[in-house]
């Protein structure tokens, strides 16, 4: 590894790429990251790249439309947003193969670089369009691409970071994603992870140094929550209160069964879900015949304090399972920055970390049972200390660390 001051480093432009794209249905650490960054220099976030068979299967939705001169023919790849960071450009990549069904071995292995060197060509095209060559390339948890670098790829520092357990996730990501965290943690020059599992876990496979880096929350966003007289969203209009919140997406990290003893066992209060429905395949309830229990649809993330600040309580009802053991979930600063109590199962060594400001519960009884106990004690004491705690894990504060952690991998 070269000898590089961090003064100098500052000074170059992030290519940031990930598994989120910037206009996604809901927040993410790596968007968060990049908007930070770009405050101060210039950020490519890289969107995930669509394949030929994403294409033809969602040609009708909307991203699919907006991004078609630049799938198709490489027009208008790059968008400026500055009403999201100063320096912050989108860049949206050409149509990749559809590779990942096949298995490991010298044809996948052949059209993974394939699909690589394609990538690798359209960021530095994005890249010269904006006259910069050297680059930091920061990898935030991608590993279906770019995990190896094509060899006129040459960033001046190589960042991984890992933000879920891959190995326990759905076996799309995990057929070929767990292999090429591996190596992507091998390739970097420093690796992230945003849970303590994690990156227990991933020293053991990887052999390697990877450092803890946990999520934070746009606290300036979020704390107007909290501060501020927010109206009442249109669609929270005729439902009564008590309303208890959940934001985020609703999949395979929810319990079901926990929704629904909730909802029925607290009848007087309203549960109201706050994001893109995913959870098909995860549960034979029928939640849309659940009286108390609604749906929002997705929201930006500048629309969410808006929410938060009319909840009465806000609850992470996640299961507890090799998935979320090695979560750092990014709403938890969200909902302590808003003030509100927080009821939540003790699903990963992070979560718990947060006690006594949040309940945590692992039964259904005990969780339905403290929602009605956490309403009724709440006092201005208490979340004036969820606020408190919430500003000091802010993304600024994250940066700051990121270049902390680069000056001592460098100093090395």
């Amino acid at each position: 590894m070269n000898n590089f001051s961090i003064s100098s480093l500052k000074q170059l432009p992030i290519v940031m790429t990930s598994m989120s794209r910037w206009d996604g249905d809901f927040s993410s650490a790596s968007w968060s990251l990049a908007k930070t960054f770009s405050r101060d220099q210039v950020v490519l976030y890289v969107d995930y790249p669509f394949t030929l068979l994403d294409y033809f299967r969602e040609r009708k939705k909307k991203a699919i439309r907006l991004r078609k001169p630049a799938l198709l023919w490489g027009k208008n790849n790059l968008k400026p947003l500055p009403e999201y960071g100063t320096y912050l450009y989108a860049l949206t990549p050409p149509l990749m193969l559809p590779i990942n069904w096949l298995p490991e071995g010298m044809i996948y292995g052949f059209l993974a670089r394939w699909n690589d060197r394609r990538l690798a060509k359209s960021i530095k095209k994005g890249l010269k369009r904006l006259k910069l060559e050297d680059f930091i390339f920061f990898n935030s948890f991608n590993p279906l691409y770019l995990s190896q670098l094509p060899k006129n790829f040459k960033p001046r520092v190589i960042v991984y970071q890992s933000r879920d357990n891959i190995r326990a996730l759905e076996p799309y990501l995990r057929k070929h994603g767990a292999g090429n965290e591996i190596k992507a943690i091998r390739n970097a020059d420093i690796s992230l992870a945003t849970s303590r599992q994690l990156q227990e876990d991933l020293q053991i496979l990887s052999k390697k140094n990877v450092a803890y880096f946990p999520n934070a929350a746009d606290f300036n966003l979020f704390k107007s929550a909290y501060e501020t007289k927010l109206s009442l969203p249109d669609d929270l209009q005729n439902i009564p209160s008590p309303i208890i919140g959940y934001t985020g997406n609703i999949c395979h990290r929810q319990d079901y069964d926990l929704i629904a003893y909730i909802c029925a066992s607290n009848p007087e209060i309203s549960l109201v879900l706050v994001g893109p429905r995913n959870h098909q395949g995860h549960t034979h309830i029928d939640l849309d015949k659940i009286p108390n229990l609604y749906f929002t649809g997705p929201k930006g993330i500048e629309q969410l304090p808006q929410y938060l600040a009319h909840f009465d309580l806000l609850i992470l009802p996640f299961l507890c399972n090799e998935v979320t053991r090695s979560i750092y979930p990014l709403k938890i600063n969200e909902y302590l920055a808003s003030g509100k109590p927080i009821v939540a199962t003790p699903f990963s060594e992070d979560i718990r970390s947060f006690y006594p400001l949040i309940r945590l519960e692992n039964d259904p009884e005990s969780f339905a049972l403290a929602i009605k106990q956490e309403l009724e004690s709440d006092n201005p004491d208490k979340a004036e200390k969820r606020y408190v705690e919430a500003s000091k894990n802010t993304w600024e504060g994250r940066v700051a660390l990121f270049w902390k952690l680069l000056d001592q991998t460098f100093s090395l």
